[in-house]
């Protein structure tokens, strides 16, 4: 005789515990005379012990409160049980969408952003919202 055992979503939720996912860094790797390449640098930690699914994970930029660019991963990323795994998000800037702040950020003030969006592990959605402030002197 066969057991079947089907879970509701609802159900899974209330055994598997929703990873917490952290803005890790936000690192210069490129800088160009028309724009800048940078990494946004995400940390997803897994409490549970089973691996789980990075899928939809989409994203938006702002600086000084403009929406400089936004994105969605488009690899498929997958969270051992029990471990951080770093999502890298990469994407490019131009200096004339920044202008104000391309200005004070080679004047070495810096340049202050803000990264939010939302990513499907497993069956979860899971917000993610931080801020910071980018300097030259920081590469």
């Amino acid at each position: 005789m066969m057991l079947v055992l089907t879970f509701s979503c609802s159900s899974f939720k209330k055994i598997v515990e929703p990873p917490k996912v952290k803005l890790d860094n936000v690192n210069i790797v490129k800088m160009a005379m028309t724009g800048v390449d940078l990494e946004i640098v995400l940390g997803v930690q897994n409490p549970n012990n089973i691996d789980l699914d990075v899928k939809n994970l989409t994203y938006t930029l702002a600086v000084k409160d403009k929406e400089i660019t936004s994105g969605k991963l488009k690899e498929k990323v997958v969270v051992k049980g029990k471990q951080k795994t770093v999502v890298s998000l990469p994407l490019t800037i131009k200096y004339s969408d920044l202008l104000s702040s391309a200005v004070m950020f080679l004047k070495q003030e810096g340049m202050p952003y803000r990264v939010k969006g939302s990513v499907e592990i497993g069956p979860f959605t899971i917000p993610f919202d931080d801020n910071g402030n980018l300097k030259a002197a920081d590469l």
